[in-house]
């Protein structure tokens, strides 16, 4: 897909006894290489759910699905040249993971291309960066299509990545559904009533997209972070992940 940032190697060195790269709610974040393929050398990130192996396999169905979906709003925005042409340097890509596994240890990993220039933008809880430029405005507008766009069904948002020459990478988006089943992150209504609650429609917003017939005043606390949704059904045990052997394990497909 012309809008999609993809590993175009097969394999990677990571060290996952070195320090965590980074971390968020459910995930921890480690350094790597890529060791083959047109990326040799490049740096790229393995990503390992915190909650260990008993959840494993469901989070990265979750994840792959939240993926794809992603990519469809991305490409339906940018086929609609909300923000010009491809000419004028404002692309958008989203980095698409793949599930990998240990060579040593046998754990899976979602692993990407690394990215430099980090920016967050909006996150899943109604708060958005106040940053007075164009790719801010068009980030908030990118998650007013994106509901919009998929007849009011889902709210693309948590909204953060890298700049590149012509544009960002967006990666680790979080989906507010309907029918809240878009993972952990998922809110449901009451996180797209916390969106459109601090909403402010900018340059790029068009007045004809759909906004909700009503936005009840939403108890969700505003925070840059991701938060989780409170449902008995995500209300998983959280604990710091398990180390694979001493070793620097290449992942494989």
């Amino acid at each position: 897909m012309a809008n999609a940032n993809h590993n175009l190697s097969q394999w990677a060195t990571i060290d996952d006894q070195a320090e965590i790269f980074a971390q968020g709610t459910f995930k921890n974040v480690w350094e790597g290489v890529y060791s083959d393929g047109p990326q040799k050398g490049q740096g790229c990130v393995c990503k390992q759910f915190k909650t260990g192996f008993v959840f494993e396999s469901h989070y990265f169905a979750e994840e792959m699905t939240i993926i794809r979906r992603t990519q469809k709003i991305v490409d339906h925005f940018m086929n609609a040249e909300i923000l010009g042409p491809d000419g004028s340097g404002r692309r958008l890509f989203l980095n698409t993971p793949e599930v990998w596994t240990c060579q040593v240890g046998g754990r899976k990993a979602l692993v990407e291309p690394m990215l430099g220039n980090f920016k967050k933008f909006n996150s899943n809880t109604g708060w958005a960066s106040s940053t007075d430029d164009a790719w801010n405005e068009a980030m908030q507008a990118l998650s007013h299509f994106s509901y919009h766009d998929s007849n009011r069904q889902f709210l693309l948002c948590d909204l953060q990545g890298g700049m590149c020459p012509d544009g960002y990478i967006l990666t680790d988006p979080a989906i507010m559904s309907r029918a809240q089943d878009c993972g952990p992150t998922d809110l449901g209504p009451a996180g797209v009533s916390a969106f459109f609650q601090r909403h402010k429609c900018g340059r790029f917003c068009a007045k004809h997209w759909a906004v909700p017939d009503e936005t009840p005043l939403s108890e969700i606390p505003k925070r840059e972070g991701t938060s989780m949704a409170v449902s008995a059904h995500w209300a998983l045990p959280m604990r710091p992940a398990r180390k694979a052997a001493n070793t620097l394990p290449k992942l494989r497909e």
